[in-house]
């Protein structure tokens, strides 16, 4: 079978982008031919990689291409699908080109099947941070916030206004236009079938064990680690300060971040001015397939995430690791991080929380052994790769084409 990848973008970002190329790998051993098609200004790595320029340049470019139609993008997209000729073609993110990416596979006739990777679909406040906490005279967030809005209640009034033509319209489209959609959650799936969704499939993400080693045996040095993008919805600013604190109780205490992202050069000017040197280190972008040597060198893993995380991928990869890990109750994290079982849950909108959290797993005795031994047994059995590829090849039997 010829399997089309499409993403919109072909920087190594975060969790769908490793998703993808560990799928490739997958699809190969079984004897399939994947592709992955994306948009970026660097040359493809790999012969079955397709990289297409952006066609958005400029603000009026990016929100007509976003929210409307580009033809170019359009006629780039149907060219590639017209030579390539894929059996079915599964969508990841596909937010920048959304209009022009449906038509190319309609009037191309290709089978389709799309992976919601995050909740911008329902909630597109879920990216501005700095309204996740409560406004004076207003509910909570939580109550306030339906994630499933026209009204955009936490949202700032020129996005509130623009939210039922441009946002709503495009979710609409989506959802009469895709045949078949998976959820990487529980949660996720159970939001999407509220929207509105039809044909949601639960297929939570994989794991490869011969990419982990399992290092239960561990010796405790205190060492915290973060992985991913270095933003502020990541929590990464929450963390750093609760290391900071715990150095009056844990002295040798340390924190690696491993990552690139818009505040990274803004937390080393931090560091820098702070003299925080000796205890936080930032290691910049680190390539996926050096990524389990900051896994064997921690002893826990935090996902401090503020917003809707709808899984967390770096999460399971910790489980598999053999870390104890820590994790923030939002989106679809709790589902891995069961908390006092799997790993430790902390509430985002109690940041104090989360310094306890660390304090308890490298000064409890006997808790990280607890909490590691349990998530490698989850992992075998809810993350294990044979059960995640049967389902998927399933789907991509049976999916069907753009209505």
């Amino acid at each position: 079978m010829k399997v089309l990848l499409y993403n919109d973008t072909y920087q190594h970002l975060g969790g769908a982008e490793t998703y993808c190329l560990e799928l490739m790998s997958k699809l190969e051993e079984l004897g399939h031919q994947p592709f992955w098609m994306a948009h970026g200004n660097s040359s493809p790595v790999r012969g079955n990689h397709i990289v297409l320029p952006h066609f958005n340049e400029g603000k009026f470019k990016y929100f007509q291409s976003k929210y409307f139609f580009n033809t170019k993008a359009y006629q780039a997209i149907k060219k590639q699908l017209e030579q390539l000729q894929p059996d079915v073609i599964h969508l990841h993110h596909n937010r920048y080109y959304t209009f022009s990416v449906m038509k190319a596979i309609q009037d191309t006739q290709v089978p389709v099947i799309q992976t919601i990777h995050d909740y911008t679909l329902l909630c597109p406040s879920q990216y501005y941070p700095d309204l996740y906490y409560d406004t004076p005279g207003t509910k909570s967030r939580k109550e306030n916030c339906q994630l499933i809005c026209s009204q955009g209640t936490c949202l700032p009034l020129k996005s509130r206004l623009g939210h039922p033509f441009a946002h709503d319209r495009k979710r609409k489209k989506i959802i009469h236009k895709i045949p078949a959609f998976i959820a990487p959650s529980t949660q996720l799936k159970l939001y999407l079938e509220k929207a509105g969704f039809k044909n949601v499939h639960y297929i939570p993400f994989f794991i490869d064990e011969k990419k982990w080693s399992f290092n239960t045996q561990r010796e405790m040095k205190n060492v915290v680690l973060f992985v991913g993008r270095v933003e502020t919805n990541k929590g990464i600013y929450y963390l750093i300060d609760a290391i900071v604190n715990l150095r009056q109780k844990i002295p040798d205490i340390q924190l690696i971040i491993a990552g690139d992202g818009s505040e990274l050069g803004n937390i080393q000017k931090k560091i820098k001015e702070n003299n925080w040197q000796e205890f936080i280190t930032t290691k910049g972008f680190v390539d996926y397939s050096n990524i389990d040597e900051c896994y064997n060198n921690a002893n826990v893993l935090v996902v401090p995430s503020l917003d809707m995380e709808q899984f967390g991928l770096i999460g399971i990869e910790g489980l598999a690791s053999g870390i104890a890990v820590i994790g923030s109750d939002a989106g679809g994290i709790p589902e891995w991080c069961v908390d006092e079982k799997t790993g430790l849950l902390f509430n985002p909108e109690h940041p104090e929380e989360l310094k306890g959290k660390i304090k308890r797993i490298l000064l409890e005795k006997g808790l990280a052994d607890k909490l590691t031994q349990a998530g490698i047994e989850q992992v075998k059995k809810i993350y294990e790769e044979k059960q995640h590829m049967d389902k998927l090849m399933e789907l991509y039997r049976n999916t069907d084409v753009i209505r």
